[in-house]
């Protein structure tokens, strides 16, 4: 992101980030006329998610910090539906939740915020619905994300009739909150960029 203009690169093949990612930093590279050296910071959605899209994510973003001497941050897949979430609705709260494996979910609540643009309140989780660390702030509060879809059991155990919000995470709103985490001051050194799989058991 350059001053105020956003410039974005889109893979086409799926299945192929490994082989597409370089080429188009690269591409991104050459067309801003950008060295790699000169930016402010490198971020990565860091996680939750497919665990082989966060190493390459995350592997690239710290080679590049590393190289370069240049801060990281590590943005949370969660984090990002619910900053797209507060940009389409006037919720006060987020209750984020993606399928996992085994039927658990990834959950966490988010705040909106004025500064970080959401906050999160306790902590990220993985569980099935009935082991999941409720917290029910005050304030109105919408669902977001593909685990409140299809299966009832999150529904069940959330006990409220709060109206679901499709919400999907574009680059746009991914670089408005990055620009927010950057001002905020929460940024990294490259070895800190690891990804975040929720389940402290598979940090490394």
């Amino acid at each position: 992101m350059l001053a105020d203009a956003l410039h974005c690169r889109y893979g086409s093949s799926e299945r192929q980030s490994a082989q597409n990612i370089l080429p188009l930093i690269a591409e991104l590279v050459t067309d801003t006329a950008t060295p790699l050296s000169d930016l402010a910071a490198i971020a990565v959605m860091a996680g939750p998610g497919s665990f082989t899209g966060l190493r390459i994510g995350v592997g690239v973003a710290q080679a590049l910090s590393m190289a370069n001497s240049t801060p990281g941050i590590r943005v949370s897949n969660l984090a990002a539906l619910a900053f797209a979430a507060s940009l389409q609705c006037d919720a006060d709260v987020f209750w984020t939740a993606m399928p996992a494996r085994e039927g658990e979910f990834y959950f966490a609540v988010y705040a909106r915020d004025q500064q970080a643009g959401v906050a999160l309140l306790g902590k990220e989780q993985v569980a099935v619905p009935s082991a999941l660390d409720w917290v029910k702030p005050s304030g109105s509060h919408v669902l977001v994300g593909e685990g409140w879809q299809g299966d009832s059991s999150l529904r069940e155990a959330l006990g409220t009739g709060a109206d679901f919000i499709e919400a999907t995470p574009t680059l746009e709103t991914m670089a408005i909150l990055t620009q927010k985490l950057f001002a905020q001051g929460q940024t990294c050194e490259s070895a800190l960029l690891r990804p975040n799989y929720v389940k402290e058991q598979l940090e490394y």
